[in-house]
């Protein structure tokens, strides 16, 4: 097969990886950024140029499209699609994970039991909305945003008054979650790839810091997923429309709930955590699948 990842980094760990793993057996893989790809539509044919060459249409694109290129990324997977390429992940599945209060609406609407979450475009109304249905702490996530980047942890009025006016000020988009407090700093990541967890670890904070992203220091451990885990798990990224995505689950009270499914998960630390060759698994479903 001809294979094309997209990736902005063909040093980045997961999409090294990737390359590896198709390379291995035996199929054509090329890395393509797609911020330098230009987009042809002529007499209804879709074509992909990258740095001046109109590229063959590949068998299967693996899309490792970033958060601060969501746009124009997502774009040029569309502009696959219509080629009838088979994409991992589509358009509209990367869109629908990348918005976090979009993706809360569909997961809710798929009887997934997610926290308490509130979002409006005026702020001005958010201190109320806390003291009527959350209480402090409280977590605030940008809309869009990977790695922990993003999340702030409000303990008290005061602290949510300052962050709401920069947010307001800044004219930036924010979501309220409630505050697990019984599973502070951890979280669990389940790796998804059609239809079955393929891979979970629990990432843990260091010290006082309440995101648990091993991108911020924290560290990783094998775990064993409930039943009721690995169901949620896949029935999460069903629902967002993808094939392949890490899901991030945290256990209340109430019982586990999602806070989150990223489309474009990193193999380096579910990897080195697990011993498990994600990368491999991922070209295997592929080739399964085409």
């Amino acid at each position: 097969m001809l294979i094309y990842i997209l990736s902005r980094g063909a040093n980045l760990y997961s999409t090294t990886r990737l390359y590896q793993a198709a390379f291995a057996k035996k199929h054509n893989v090329r890395i393509i950024d797609h911020m330098h790809c230009d987009l042809l539509i002529e007499d209804g044919i879709y074509k992909v140029i990258f740095n001046g060459e109109v590229l063959i249409r590949p068998d299967a694109v693996i899309a490792r499209i970033g958060s601060s290129n969501t746009y124009y990324g997502t774009t040029v997977v569309k502009h696959f699609e219509e080629m009838k390429v088979p994409v991992y992940n589509t358009s509209k599945g990367i869109l629908a994970s990348r918005d976090k209060f979009r993706s809360m609406q569909i997961l809710a609407a798929s009887k997934i039991r997610i926290p308490k979450t509130y979002f409006s475009y005026d702020l001005h109304q958010a201190e109320r909305i806390i003291a009527q249905k959350f209480n402090y702490p409280v977590i605030a996530k940008l809309i869009e945003g990977t790695q922990g980047a993003g999340v702030y942890l409000l303990n008290n009025q005061i602290e949510a008054n300052n962050a709401f006016n920069k947010f307001i000020s800044d004219n930036t988009k924010v979501l309220l979650q409630e505050f697990i407090a019984e599973f502070k700093g951890k979280d669990i990541r389940a790796f998804v790839i059609g239809g079955k967890v393929v891979a979970a670890m629990m990432r843990i904070a260091e010290g006082d810091e309440f995101r648990s992203n091993l991108h911020r220091g924290g560290r990783g451990e094998k775990i064993v997923l409930s039943e009721e885990e690995k169901e949620m798990a896949v029935r999460s990224v069903k629902a967002l429309g993808l094939k392949i995505g890490g899901v991030d689950i945290l256990r209340s009270k109430k019982g586990s709930m999602v806070i989150e499914v990223n489309s474009s998960p990193g193999l380096e630390g579910i990897e080195a955590v697990t011993e498990i060759a994600v990368a491999d698994k991922i070209i295997t479903y592929i080739e399964e699948h085409i």
